[in-house]
């Protein structure tokens, strides 16, 4: 992407479903022959068009245009590949078949040529999609990445569209569009993916606003940032599903949140404020998204728009933290059960500003609140009312866990980290079997998220703290066929504990609870049965949690 932001940026989806793929054809050799069929009377010969030759053997096509430059100059400029794995419409193969079927994607100009393939009948919307789908996943040469069945289903007229109403563009200066489609998932079916984006940049940019839109069917979408670039290399390029059982896929304890949706909303910072992507920033994009028709195939649209503004522009950075409790277990007798959640930071060095807060639970959950906690442990002012409708300022008298309040403060409400919050979910199961912790709405969550910026100084000595070193804790690998380990580095001499749970709560090994001196420690992590487990690190009273998943 180039620095100026200026460009349109456009990615598309799909749903890795192979049960009824063609058995012994990898989706590559679909397309392959979709190419040979439709393409290589032109792309072939002495003199191919384009100088690209379609007519080869597999080996000898995926190598002329997976990761390769087209020959035409205007594309190759603004950054395409013929085919860029991960980047379906970076791929300027997919451009030029596209006919129309998105309607804010395509041939950008009369310099990239005309739309292909010539002198035939336009692909069918069903073959497009093949090659979109097929992109997204990465373009593997080997393998089956999508369900062409589940494909043909939705455009033979068994659709279910889930696409905004709205999605304008942005018109100011340095803003830009993501549009995330389509994805498709079938019916009776629910998944959570993530997808790795790199922003391309090459300058420190200030982003103070970020629309988004997005479908009925959608659970939630969160956008988060790698840590580092050598934490972003962990994951690879194209669409990743999240196992439900196990968490594979995650990011999780790599990234930093920049923000959580849970519908359609425009995240309008404070003046003065902006988030902060410097040099070589890489975003992980997380998208939740259900389909309970028994019937018809579920595509899915999201787009979001960000306008950024020159670095050096904002007087203060906005934060963001997500704080979760998996320790729930709600059992099902129809009656309220509430878990209270206390969240500080020992370490932290100024006041936080609160300008954001919201919460995430399912469908059992009925009511959320948050307070200030008091040095003596005890809740104090209220902060979050999970009844409230924030836009009008009336009691609802229920909460909406599918949509639930987002309160803006303004002013910005200042907090003690050191003393910190108090947060508390009720929840009522009169389902038919009792849940805990999980990543589908057939599980529960206990989640709450907030944003902010730093304020007063707490010590004499005013040094700014330095919100990413607690987050940077990282577990790797992990997954784990086997052992892990646990790195982390202390500023100064602290007390550390930490402790292995297990999902129903249950503390199963401490590997430390000692004091231990200033530097880089870590913890081989060995003997788990295989299975989802949550390490947490107390450093001085502070609290930070990582997700381990052992797949051995």
């Amino acid at each position: 992407m180039k620095s100026t932001f200026t460009q349109r940026i456009f990615l598309s989806a799909g749903f890795l479903f192979a049960l009824n793929t063609i058995q012994g054809q990898s989706t590559y050799n679909a397309v392959y022959n979709l190419l040979q069929a439709n393409c290589s009377s032109c792309h072939g010969g002495a003199t191919p068009a384009g100088s690209l030759d379609l007519s080869g053997t597999a080996a000898a096509v995926y190598a002329n245009i997976v990761n390769h430059s087209p020959a035409n100059i205007a594309a190759s400029g603004r950054g395409d590949k013929i085919v860029k794995p991960g980047y379906a419409h970076s791929s300027f193969l997919l451009r030029k078949i596209i006919n129309g079927m998105d309607s804010d994607n395509g041939l950008m100009s009369a310099s990239e040529g005309t739309p292909c393939p010539k002198g035939v009948t336009t692909l069918t919307p069903a073959n497009i999609e093949l090659v979109r789908q097929w992109i997204q996943f990465a373009a593997p040469q080997t393998g089956t990445v999508t369900d062409t069945n589940m494909i043909n289903k939705y455009y033979a007229g068994k659709a279910i569209t889930s696409e905004p109403v709205s999605h304008p563009l942005p018109t100011d200066v340095g803003s830009y569009q993501v549009h995330l489609g389509k994805i498709f998932l079938d019916s009776a079916s629910e998944m959570e993916y993530f997808q790795k984006y790199d922003l391309g940049l090459s300058d420190t940019i200030e982003v103070n606003r970020i629309e988004l839109f997005m479908g009925v069917h959608s659970h939630h979408f969160i956008l988060y940032k790698y840590l580092t670039a050598a934490a972003a290399a962990n994951f690879g390029e194209g669409m990743r599903i999240q196992n439900a059982l196990t968490g594979a896929g995650s990011s999780t304890g790599y990234t930093n949140i920049i923000g959580a949706w849970q519908r359609s909303y425009n995240y309008l910072l404070p003046p003065t404020t902006a988030y902060q992507w410097p040099t070589g920033s890489i975003l992980d994009m997380n998208h939740h998204l259900y389909n309970y028709n028994q019937d018809s195939v579920l595509a899915m649209d999201i787009y979001y728009n960000v306008y950024t503004q020159p670095k050096h522009t904002c007087q203060n950075i906005m934060y963001s933290s997500l704080f979760y409790n998996p320790n729930i277990y709600i059992p099902n007798t129809a009656q309220n059960i509430t878990f209270t959640q206390t969240v500080k930071s020992a370490t932290a060095k100024n006041m936080w500003n609160i300008w954001f807060m919201s919460s995430h639970t399912h469908k059992y959950g009925v009511n959320f609140d948050i307070y200030e906690r008091n040095a003596d442990g005890t809740t104090g002012t209220q902060m979050y009312d999970g009844w409230k409708d924030y836009t009008s300022g009336i009691n609802m008298g229920y909460f909406d866990w599918a949509h639930p309040p987002v309160e803006l403060s303004t002013p910005m409400v200042p907090i003690d980290p050191t003393v910190g919050f108090v947060a508390q979910a009720t929840y009522n199961n009169n389902g038919p079997a009792p849940v805990q912790w999980g990543l589908t709405t057939k599980d529960e969550m206990m989640v709450f998220y907030i944003q902010y910026t730093l304020g007063a100084a707490l010590s004499a000595a005013g040094i700014q703290e330095d919100l990413g070193t607690a987050l940077k804790m990282m577990v790797y690998p992990n997954p784990a066929a086997g052992a892990s380990t646990l790195f982390y580095t202390l500023g100064d001499a602290s007390k550390v504990r930490i402790d292995i749970y297990n999902l129903m709560g249950q503390n199963i090994r401490s590997l430390a609870n000692e004091t231990q001196t200033a530097g880089e420690h870590h913890y081989t992590i060995d003997n788990l049965a295989a299975g989802t487990y949550f390490l947490t690190t107390i450093v001085n009273g502070e609290s930070v949690s990582r997700k381990l998943v052992i797949t051995n």
